[in-house]
Formats: structure tokens, C-alpha cells, sequence
């Protein structure tokens, strides 16, 4: 559900992201700053797939897959187990 606000449309993501900007606020203005970038533009990245008429939720869940594959990858080049196996 989107709330309109001052002419802005919020949504769930601010509930996360605002919180989220007064935790790097308070560590460093540098890491703030950087985090607000990240943010805008996985927010722009995913505003322009819904654009685009692409599947969010599956080029997201593709990605994941993918991207835990090279982790795996990167540890076995690195010749260290991952630490969520020691955790089982």
C-alpha cells in the first residue's frame, strides 16, 4: 500500500530504509552518504524493471542463485570452507 505524502508516494521500502539511513547517520556522514547512493539507485534499478515490464521478483531471485554460486566458487578458489558450514 502506497501512502501519498507531501506529493511523495511512500511505500513498505521507506519503513526499512529510513531506519536504516539513521543507523549509518550515526556511524559516519561519509558511510550515510555512501548508503543513500546505494540505496537510490537499487531503488532506480528496480523502479526501471517495473518500467520495463520485467519480472522483479525473478531477475532478483535469478541473481541471488547466481551470485551464491560465485560465492561458493570464490571459497573454493580461496581454498577456505564457508563458515555456515562450521555453524551446522
Amino acid at each position: 500500500p502506497q501512502i501519498s505524502l507531501l506529493g511523495f508516494e511512500l511505500n513498505w521500502v521507506w519503513v526499512a530504509v529510513i531506519p536504516t539511513w539513521v543507523f549509518y547517520f550515526r556511524l559516519s556522514l561519509s558511510v550515510f552518504m555512501m548508503m543513500i547512493g546505494y540505496t537510490l539507485a537499487c531503488i532506480g534499478l528496480i523502479w526501471s524493471l517495473e518500467v520495463l515490464m520485467l519480472p522483479v521478483l525473478h531477475i532478483s531471485m535469478l541473481l541471488f542463485g547466481v551470485l551464491w554460486i560465485l560465492q561458493f566458487i570464490g571459497h573454493k578458489i580461496e581454498g577456505k570452507k564457508p563458515s555456515f558450514f562450521e555453524d551446522l
